[in-house]
């Protein structure tokens, strides 16, 4: 059997040790809890070409809880990765911020309090295995009596809109006397303010076989939520484990299990046209699926003294393209866009199928002018719509009906709705404001919607959107 991938067994780590992640980079395990995970801090500050700031604008990061009184409170915050992805989605790239001066692409992040804490806490033990392992010593000296950037480190915990948490790391309090009560504790200090940056990293427990990131979601095709799973296929099978993280952001990855016998195997599979493909031991780029359609690719696989012949019969789905032509007044809004000049226009959506698809509008505008509301009437009114995005007409009861809501239902005087679907093909018209759509006998999928209507005192309008069948 060939197995496309490579694993990275755990270890067990003590204090001191010299942990070494995937990348590489190195860094001395100063915390290790009963399950064998723990935190490492890296051999070596953030380059100190300048120092770093928390964030030169400052303002309060959302997502972050604010430890702000007594100092000691800081200490119950341990969750540095996640602190540090918060700082950096708040503080954009480019700036000299302490949070984009870690490589968190590869797990490194800024410690939070509690964690430079207890850092602090293990100095020396820390300090005499950083050399041992060739890394430069946290800085304590310091060169005068007043604040200096020179011997305090930054942590990812935040005190205020204003404020963060630093601590000093200073050997002799008695020549830094204005700061000696703060020596080694968490002390707040303006964000536009300059200290160093040390990294720290997380390694998972030694059972756990793989080293994965202890702070994602891990979602595979077969059901499991774990970062990893045992698996003896039979025959051929594609794995994919899509990633997130806390904020919402994911990531997909796939892997083949080659499974090889002496009879020929075929597959049969199906994508979008101009999408990379990658299964069966089969690899094509976006750009050869984008000028082919149906088509057949075979090669021989050999491993473990078996040879067979694979065989994939590819399905390519072409991308759709809807045309719509539409005459207006002045201005025409569509799918929250207002057109004030003839011309075509084009929006994109996802078909049925998950692929790239075009809606392309041809509009028209009468140039005519603009009458305004109807001051006639004692009330005007400023009718709104909403139009769902999906409904599930699946026989469940929930949301079986398609249906635009009105702010002032009463006030319609003249409505019209068509349903599209992929072809520009019409599949549904009403003229009934409460009669919706049910779906009936459609695929599930994404289809285009349009609304004409009109309120008491105010002009025809014309509404555009879409909205996907699930069942």
């Amino acid at each position: 059997m060939q197995f496309a991938a490579t694993f990275c067994f755990g270890q067990t780590y003590h204090l001191g040790d010299l942990y070494t992640a995937e990348d590489g980079s190195q860094g001395i395990v100063f915390f290790v809890a009963a399950d064998g995970s723990g935190w490492a801090v890296a051999l070596h500050d953030a380059p100190v070409t300048s120092s770093y700031s928390w964030s030169l604008t400052g303002g309060d990061i959302p997502t972050l809880p604010n430890y702000d009184a007594p100092s000691q409170m800081a200490l119950a915050d341990t969750s540095g990765y996640t602190n540090t992805l918060a700082i950096r989605n708040y503080v954009g790239a480019g700036s000299n911020c302490a949070a984009w001066a870690v490589d968190v692409e590869h797990g490194w992040y800024l410690p939070a309090a509690a964690q430079l804490s207890l850092i602090y806490a293990q100095l020396p033990f820390i300090q005499a295995a950083l050399t041992a392992a060739g890394g430069t010593p946290m800085q304590t000296q310091h060169s005068s009596t007043t604040y200096s950037w020179q011997d305090i480190y930054w942590t990812s915990t935040e005190s205020s809109g204003t404020q963060a948490w630093i601590i000093p790391f200073t050997e002799d309090a008695g020549a830094f006397a204005s700061w000696s009560y703060y020596t080694g504790t968490p002390m707040q200090i303006n964000k536009n303010m300059s200290a160093r940056v040390r990294a720290v990293c997380s390694f998972p427990p030694p059972e756990n076989e793989n080293i994965y990131d202890t702070t994602l979601t891990y979602n595979w095709n077969t059901g499991s939520t774990e970062p990893h799973f045992s698996d003896v296929p039979l025959q051929t099978t594609s794995y994919t484990v899509t990633v997130s993280n806390a904020y919402g952001c994911t990531n997909s990855a796939s892997v083949d299990v080659i499974v090889i016998s002496n009879e020929p195997q075929t597959y049969y599979d199906t994508i979008c046209q101009g999408a990379p493909y990658n299964s069966y031991g089969f690899v094509l780029t976006a750009e050869e699926t984008a000028g082919i359609l149906d088509t057949t690719f075979t090669q021989t696989v050999s491993a473990a003294g078996c040879e067979s012949e694979i065989t994939v019969y590819l399905t390519l789905l072409p991308p759709d393209v809807v045309e719509i032509e539409e005459h207006a007044g002045q201005s025409f809004v569509w799918n929250g866009v207002t057109y004030t000049e003839d011309g075509v226009y084009t929006q994109y959506f996802n078909n049925q199928y998950g692929c790239d698809s075009t809606v392309i509008l041809t509009l028209t505008l009468d140039g005519g002018v603009d009458p305004g509301p109807d001051t006639t009437s004692e009330e005007t009114t400023v009718q709104e719509l909403y139009l769902p995005n999906a409904f599930t007409p699946n026989e469940d009861g929930k949301n079986p009906v398609f249906l635009p809501v009105f702010s002032y239902p009463d006030e319609i005087e003249e409505y019209r709705m068509e349903i599209y679907n992929r072809w520009g093909g019409l599949v549904f018209r009403t003229e009934e404001p409460t009669f919706g759509w049910d779906g009936a006998n459609a695929m599930e999928g994404v289809y285009v919607v349009m609304v004409h209507y009109k309120s008491r005192g105010e002009k025809a309008k014309m509404v555009t959107g879409s909205v996907t069948i699930i069942r």
